[in-house]
């Protein structure tokens, strides 16, 4: 899913667009010494003892109100709507210079300077999703209902990333829904996205859950790419600071539904569900899951034929090398020949396809590599080389493509006995 254009219907930019508001206002309201308050009429004063006089200063000095208490009380006063609970405007405060590190001289300051957008949002999303997260479902409702979570039109953040949905449309024929998988969820939790994602297509429906904590809000963030792709770079290929939030009831349900069109990536489609029960997303207590489109985008052959693609033997066993040819075209499919010298003679060599890269191969290569599916390419000769016969057509991943190959003497992939070298294209 396009995930600077998706799933954002709660973004916490309208938030910031109100406090700028209110505190423009009330920048242009300050004080200045440069107006003369009218003169007063003369009032006759009476005497007061200043016994009482020092009491009364007494309890001024007593209770004075802080920036914490004002910053609360102004943005009430100039929140849309008298609805909003003080739970979440207390919240949002709190949170706010928690998770900055202000003080709320600090906070008042920097909301006055009117600059604030980017020093605040680097945390707006985890505030927002904190405090959302405590809110009764009454209070919950009540914040929706205000419409300070939604989406700032006039935000330009979007236009500085890329846009997958421009001159998409709805496909002919809507996907069956796309059911979580057991292996890619916490236990107990199951979601279900109907319909399912269509890649390089609009989509609109509804995400339901069950076995999720009943109580608290889940977030919902929309990712572009595959599974591998998206675990391999998922700062960049998800957007974390628009959630998609949801309440889930008693029963550990939800469902949030998506009514405005949204585009998807053409190289796939994913959704993190999560959740946050001790209110600090530095901890990793809240159960979720990630749920991904199956299906891969189409792909042909490139016009171009690619140069044959050498192994390094920085990431190759002694004197192993490999030579695939022509060499891999990532997001195109790929067909030719796998050749190498240096292994052992009589031992069989396979290869598996993994989306990846070499700097994020080793992290990834225990979900990122197609384990159930291994290619044979040959037995090796008495000269330690194999050739193999043409192989393909077979698909490439946009974002990177490895192969591993090498031999596996116990037939044990869970042992390394084998010689081996990892081949990508970047």
């Amino acid at each position: 899913m396009d995930y600077h254009s998706t799933m954002t219907t709660n973004s916490p930019a309208k938030i910031l667009v109100v406090f700028a508001l209110l505190f423009s206002v009330l920048s242009g309201c300050g004080g200045s010494d440069d107006t003369t308050a009218p003169e007063p009429e003369a009032v006759e004063e009476t005497p007061v003892p200043e016994e009482e006089k020092d009491v009364d200063n007494e309890s001024v000095e007593e209770k004075p109100r802080d920036d914490r208490e004002i910053i609360i009380t102004l943005v009430q006063a100039f929140l849309p709507s008298d609805e909003v609970p003080e739970a979440f405007v207390e919240c949002w405060v709190d949170e706010t210079l928690r998770m900055n590190g202000f003080t709320a001289e600090e906070l008042k300051d920097l909301l006055l300077s009117g600059d604030q957008d980017q020093e605040l949002d680097a945390f707006q999303g985890d505030v927002v999703f904190s405090c959302i997260s405590d809110l009764s479902p009454e209070d919950f409702a009540a914040v929706l209902a205000a419409g300070i979570l939604d989406e700032d039109e006039e935000s330009t953040e979007e236009d500085e990333r890329p846009d997958f949905g421009e001159n998409q449309t709805f496909p002919e024929t809507e996907a069956p829904d796309l059911i979580s998988s057991p292996a890619l969820a916490d236990e107990g939790i199951e979601i279900v996205i109907s319909p399912g994602f269509t890649n390089g297509y609009l989509w609109s429906g509804d995400v339901s859950g069950t076995g999720m904590p009943p109580g608290i809000a889940t977030a919902i963030f929309g990712c572009a790419g595959s599974f591998e792709t998206v675990i391999a770079n998922i700062f960049e290929a998800c957007d974390f600071s628009q959630p998609l939030i949801a309440f889930i009831d008693d029963q550990g349900k939800f469902t949030a539904t998506v009514d405005e069109p949204v585009p998807t990536s053409p190289d796939g489609t994913c959704l993190i569900v999560t959740t946050d029960p001790d209110n600090n997303p530095d901890t990793d207590d809240g159960p979720g899951a990630i749920v991904c489109s199956s299906d891969a985008p189409d792909q042909g052959f490139s016009e171009e034929i690619a140069a044959d693609l050498l192994s390094s033997p920085e990431y190759a066993d002694p004197g192993i090398e490999i030579v695939i040819s022509p060499g891999l075209i990532d997001g195109y499919l790929w067909a030719g020949t796998i050749s190498g010298n240096g292994f052992t003679p009589g031992e069989v060599v396979g290869a598996i396809g993994c989306g990846a890269t070499y700097e994020t191969f080793f992290e990834t290569f225990s979900f990122s590599c197609d384990w159930e599916n291994p290619a044979l390419l040959g037995v090796v000769q008495e000269d330690g080389s194999f050739n193999s016969g043409e192989i393909g057509p077979a698909p490439t991943v946009a974002e990177g493509t490895c192969l591993l190959i090498g031999t596996d003497p116990d037939n044990n992939i869970e042992t390394d006995d084998g010689e081996g070298v990892i081949v990508c294209t970047r």
